[in-house]
């Protein structure tokens, strides 16, 4: 048993770094969104020294986690790409993973995508820890502290909108939780402030709305300011149940190539519903629906 596990050691160190790398990137490389849990889940989803006494992680958690555990070479390779991704789900979990990257700045570099599942003063620093970051998922919940009263109070969503400033961003995702409306303090403040960054990210390429939004004095100024991102490509969406011009403002810019549809939960979208029908009426916007939906 010992020289089989001295010669299967001897075999992978053999292996050309490059290739050990492709492999461990499928073993360890996050899905797009971790499954939604309940509010009052706590389990980590991050490995910490000081947790491993608590029950396990998220079973996917888990299984990217274990590649790691083989050997220092391939926790050396399989680190910076398990840490490509981000999901924080909570402030707890921000705090956390950011102790990790203040003690090893390397891992701090290879971020490349950040899942917020709040708004935090934690996540912010998060941002602001990893200069190469390029692609944010954020999504808006409610500020506890007065839902309704002023956006200066608002701390949290302050220093995540200052974090966002000093990001060359390629690729943003908006979406909310359930009682995250559009006309609370909160979401109107990351909305607009997300809106004044749009001309600082020259090299935004995709927007993904994953929610259902219409044209409103809160959502206008972000379309008016994705009509004249200079490599805008992708918009996906939720499709509207109604019609408002919300995309077809955006269908004005010129580098779009692509708009993509869907309905949540349903495979495909059907054509005949009411924000179809109309959309029809406009070319441009027709188009780059066919093209990306």
């Amino acid at each position: 048993m010992a020289s089989t596990q001295v010669s299967t050691s001897n075999s992978l160190s053999s292996f050309p770094e490059e290739l050990l790398a492709r492999i461990l990137a499928d073993c360890v490389t996050p899905p797009q969104v971790l499954p939604i849990r309940p509010p009052w889940h706590t389990q980590p989803f991050f490995p910490c020294p000081s947790l491993l006494a608590r029950p396990p992680p998220h079973t996917s958690t888990r299984a990217r986690l274990s590649p790691l555990l083989v050997s220092r070479q391939f926790l050396r390779i399989g680190a910076p790409i398990y840490y490509q991704t981000l999901h924080l789900p909570t402030a707890t979990h921000a705090a956390r993973v950011l102790e990790t990257l203040v003690a090893q700045p390397v891992l701090a570099s290879a971020v490349r995508r950040v899942v917020l599942g709040c708004v935090s003063l934690e996540g912010a620093y998060v941002l602001r820890a990893c200069e190469r970051i390029e692609d944010v998922d954020i999504c808006m919940d409610v500020y506890e502290g007065n839902p309704q009263g002023d956006a200066a109070e608002d701390l949290d969503a302050q220093a995540l909108c200052d974090a966002l400033d000093r990001i060359d961003l390629k690729h943003l995702t908006i979406r909310r939780t359930s009682n995250a409306y559009l006309t609370l303090t909160r979401p109107k403040y990351l909305l607009r402030r997300i809106a004044k960054a749009v001309p600082a990210w020259p090299n935004l390429e995709s927007v993904h709305y994953a929610l259902k939004i219409s044209s409103t004095p809160v959502t206008r100024p972000l379309a008016e300011a994705l009509r004249h991102a200079p490599k805008l490509r992708s918009l996906k969406a939720q499709l509207p149940a109604i019609w408002s011009d919300l995309f077809l403002t955006i269908s004005q810019n010129p580098t779009l190539e692509q708009i993509a549809l869907y309905a949540d939960g349903v495979d495909g979208i059907l054509h005949t519903t009411m924000y179809m029908m109309e959309a029809k009426k406009h070319t441009r916007l027709s188009e780059l629906i066919k093209a990306g939906t």
